[in-house]
């Protein structure tokens, strides 16, 4: 048999039994008496006091079980006949959980309460949610590994699937308690204590930043419930490139475009922050970009002038394009199983009687298609694209009748992009859209990539040269098989830009260190929270009881007398 709690700090209300004795003995009760004599009537005092001070009396023992019930049924107790419970404590790894307090981090407060959790189970697993859900520490008894494993604890993810971290969960332990440290709301998921952790915090963070097209668009959001100014500046290599002031509105967000000279390498945006800022990995933020030769296979005045447009693209019209040496090809005509290896950007031929269709519905969050506009754009589409989705081909834009207009694949040695029309069979190459998608396209191939916080990369190297495993922190990486030629090759930056974790969770979605358990059925919990409430009954009753007694007068017999 075992008893635990699932809210120990009440406990400490058991303190109060001292001061009810104490209060109950200091109280006097004095009432006016006519007497001949008054040295007989002292006498007669001292020995009451003397027997009142000694001797416990029933109104005492009434109100000693009245504060120890109430006390208990608080920190509701857990009794199981079948020892202590094994517990899996799921601790939130996402990036709010490192914003600053006081007393510390909300990830330091989730220690302690991962803490109270062990002392009172048997065995314990640790189990970490963050962008994916993984076992930190496989079931155990050993307190020394589980709190070895708890202090190197680290969080800093652009997010918590905790959904899929309950489920791995309740995967370890079946039959056991399954507990959740989270400063979010409450998943929709069953089966779980939630114990949810962390004040209300000011923050300001940079939530977009992209750097394309010889611009730099960067904002910034605020939780703060007034307005603040926040400058931001951007830097490459040391040196400062642009700086201004933004006037954050109250809760809101805003943005601000910088004109930037395109160049190899890597900007940053960085904020200066009020001493209030709660979270430091949204206060810095990494973009970047590497000089480019394309190889272009057939001479097209739309695909050059378009090419033309673009800074640090190199390029030449060559015959031979899939042979030549090139970080990308723009091919015409080439069927998928003759394609080179690499980065390919490949348009079907011209065909001579193309089926004439409107794109009907593209992928507006992809990056390849970001700022394109493909409204009521008429493609001709080639006898010989494809009618429907391919497997290994990503489908990004479709025609009215849902044909795949563009579609990418990647592979181990690079990207293909796949286009099921001709440049000369399209009115997409008399608008806007066309240079931004070719932009796009060549970006995607520079081969300067961003990673969300919280990224498994393997033996990634950071700019201190420390080899990490998960990318917690804003930054430029190496990645293991990346290149030091100087030409930023295999690099990535990492970069939180997440609105929902700069704005920080507030009390009233996760009140400090309550838990509670959600939708779980099973008898040995329904059976404790039957004991909690009949705790709570026995309590009120003994309050009842005295004060129906005290009421009708009948208060000699419980004060002793």
């Amino acid at each position: 048999m075992s008893v635990g709690f699932l809210a120990p700090q009440f406990l400490w209300a058991l303190l109060a039994l001292p001061l009810v004795v104490v209060l109950h003995f200091l109280r006097t009760r004095r009432r006016p008496h006519l007497v001949s004599a008054l040295f007989l009537w002292r006498k007669a005092r001292e020995a009451a006091d003397d027997r009142r001070r000694t001797s416990p009396t029933w109104l005492l023992l009434l109100q000693l079980l009245f504060a120890a019930l109430a006390a208990l049924a608080l920190a509701r107790p857990l009794v199981s006949f079948e020892g202590r419970p094994d517990r899996v404590v799921v601790i939130d790894a996402s990036a709010s959980m490192t914003a600053r307090a006081p007393a510390g981090t909300r990830l330091d407060e989730a220690r302690s309460v991962a803490e109270e959790l062990m002392a009172g189970s048997g065995r314990v697993a640790l189990v970490r949610a963050g962008l994916e859900a993984g076992v930190s520490v496989p079931l155990t008894a050993e307190r020394i590994d589980l709190r070895r494993a708890l202090q190197a604890f680290e969080a800093g993810d652009r997010d918590a699937d905790l959904v899929r971290a309950l489920a791995l969960a309740h995967a370890l332990v079946p039959e056991g308690e399954v507990h959740l440290i989270s400063d979010g709301p409450s998943p929709p998921a069953r089966g779980f204590f939630y114990h949810p952790v962390g004040a209300r915090a000011v923050n300001y963070g940079i939530t977009t930043f992209d750097s394309s097209l010889g611009q730099a668009y960067v904002a910034v959001t605020s939780n703060d419930p007034r307005p603040q100014e926040i400058p931001v500046e951007l830097v490459r290599d040391g040196s400062v490139l642009a700086r201004t002031t933004l006037l954050v509105p109250a809760m809101g967000q805003s943005g601000v475009t910088f004109p930037v000279a395109e160049a190899d390498g890597f900007i940053a945006a960085r904020l200066q922050v009020p001493p209030q800022d709660a979270l430091a990995l949204d206060d810095v933020a990494y973009a970047g970009q590497r000089r480019l030769t394309v190889a272009v296979g057939e001479e097209s005045a739309s695909v050059t002038r378009a090419l033309q447009s673009l800074s640090g693209i190199e390029y030449r019209v060559t015959v031979n394009a899939g042979e030549v040496t090139a970080d990308a090809r723009v091919l015409f005509g080439v069927a998928d199983d003759e394609l080179p290896p690499g980065n390919v950007l490949v348009f079907r031929a011209a065909a001579e009687e193309p089926r004439y269709l409107a794109i009907r519905d593209w992928d507006q969050s992809d990056s390849l298609l970001r700022f394109v506009d493909l409204r009521d754009v008429v493609v001709g589409i080639s006898p010989e694209a494809p009618s429907e989705d391919e497997p290994g081909w990503e489908t990004l834009a479709r025609a009215a009748n849902l044909t795949p207009v563009l579609s990418r694949r990647r592979n181990d040695d690079g990207t293909v992009i796949r286009a099921s029309f001709h440049p000369s069979q399209t009115d997409l190459v008399l608008r806007p859209a066309f240079p931004a998608f070719m932009a796009n396209a060549m970006n995607e191939f520079r081969g300067l990539s961003t990673v969300p916080l919280g990224a498994t990369v393997g033996q990634a190297v950071d700019a201190e040269g420390r080899t990490v495993g998960r990318i917690l922190a804003p930054g430029v990486y190496r990645l293991p098989d990346g290149t030091d030629d100087g030409t930023n090759a295999g690099m990535v930056a990492a970069s939180l830009l997440s609105a929902g974790e700069t704005r920080l969770p507030s009390p009233e979605a996760a009140p400090a260190r309550a838990a509670e358990r959600t939708g779980d059925s099973s008898e040995t919990v329904s059976a404790n929270r039957g004991l909690a409430l009949w705790l709570a009954l026995a309590a009120a009753a003994l309050l009842l009881l005295e004060w129906i007694a005290w009421s009708r007068g009948a208060t000699g017999w419980l004060r002793g007398n």
